[in-house]
Parts: C-alpha cells; structure tokens; sequence
C-alpha cells in the first residue's frame, strides 16, 4: 500500500491468503486512492472467490500453479487494453471530466472553461497527469513555482485550497483532490469505475479484515435488560 501511495505502478500482481490482511480487502482499499491495474495470482479457484475477485475491482484472476507464460501474456493483456483507453494527445489531459491543454495553460471541466492561474493549472495540471499516486510537497512546488523548498508547504496548501473551491462548483469536485498527511496530495478521478459495495461476511467471525472487529470495539456498551448494574 506504501509503494502504491508513493510511486505511479504500472501494475500490480495481488495475492489474495496474505499473513495480515486479505488481498481483496488491500484491493479495495487501493481502488480508493488509485485506478492501477491489478491482477490477482492466487490458489483460491472457487468459482465464487473468482467472482468476488473480479467484483472487487480486479483486472483479472489468475489461479495458481501456471506457467510465467502465462502470466506474462496476461500481464500484457491488461496493460494493453489500458493504454488503449487512455485519451491522452500530445498536450492534452482528458479523463472524461477534466480535459488540460498544457501548450495553451487552459481547463475545462464537462466543456465548461475552468478559469485558473498560472500557478494553480501547473498545480493541478501536475496531480492530473499522475492520478493515483500521491505527489510530494516538494514536487508540486517545483512543478508550480519553480522550487522544491519544503518549507514553502504553505503554498501548496494555499493552491489547493483555492483548486478545490473552484473544483467544487463543477462535476469533478473537489473533493477529487485527497489529502495524504505529511506527504502530499492525489488527484482521484469522479470518472473513475465506482467501486462495487464490499461481500457481506458469512458470519461475525469471518471475514476478509479486522474491519468487523474495529468496528465492534467502537460500539458503546449495551445496557442490561432490566436496567440493572454490571456484575
């Protein structure tokens, strides 16, 4: 989850029996901050874990033992069809919502021009072009003053703040613009896939995560029938 946090992956191969945390569960925590193409390689071959897998925003659903040919080809498969879809010309940025031409500094948002700043397009024009990974507070400044200085941080919050008020009068929202404490921010797409309501677990002692059990603790405690005092 860090590495997807920090850097653009290309791609990512999940395994789904991992020691701490169920792999579909890492996977819908990952399609909240990043659209990266992911493929589970796992031994579970039930047809209802493939299901499940496929539901929870997986790419594609591979079932171990198989050969690296295999795997290499899907690989290519996946990448293939996601590059094919990415409307990306020259200087132009266009996820659906959000179209920037970076030759002219201009903005739209659903055709509707997006009056920016100078500052404020290289900003956005920056988190744009990297959906989904997170971009330091060093780089956005580079990319909207010139200067890496990370105790100009101000700045950067100024922009961001000034980005999402005017984000928010329009379909893509500002709220497409997420905050990761002490790092930076990333820019999360409205025109992504929604993801899909997670499987209800069979029963309260299943599950794929310690979500139950967090959510558990944090009930207040029920009163005794009758009213009567704790023993």
């Amino acid at each position: 989850m860090r590495s997807a946090y920090l850097q653009r992956l290309d791609l990512v191969l999940l395994d789904v029996m991992l020691p701490d945390i169920d792999g579909m569960e890492v996977l819908r925590r990952l399609r909240t901050v990043s659209d990266v193409p992911v493929i589970y390689l796992t031994a579970r071959s039930d047809p209802i874990d493939v299901i499940v897998g496929l539901e929870t925003g997986a790419d594609d659903y591979i079932v171990k033992p198989c050969g690296s040919r295999e795997i290499n080809a899907r690989i290519r498969r996946v990448l293939f069809r996601y590059r094919a879809v990415e409307r990306r010309e020259g200087n132009v940025y266009d996820d659906g919502l959000l179209r920037l031409n970076s030759a002219q500094q201009q903005a739209w948002t659903t055709g509707s021009p997006l009056p920016l700043s100078r500052t404020e397009f290289r900003v956005l024009d920056r988190l744009a072009r990297h959906a989904g990974a997170v971009q330091h507070f060093g780089t956005l400044l580079e990319a909207g003053w010139g200067t890496p200085d990370p105790g100009s941080r101000d700045r950067i919050k100024f922009a961001v703040s000034r980005l999402r008020g005017k984000l928010d009068a329009t379909s893509v929202g500002g709220g497409s613009i997420v905050s990761v404490r002490g790092m930076g921010y990333l820019y999360r797409s409205p025109a992504a896939p929604a993801l899909p309501p997670s499987p209800r677990p069979v029963s309260e002692s299943t599950g794929y995560s310690h979500t139950h059990a967090l959510r558990s603790s944090s009930k207040p405690p029920q009163a005794s029938p009758g009213g009567g005092g704790s023993s």
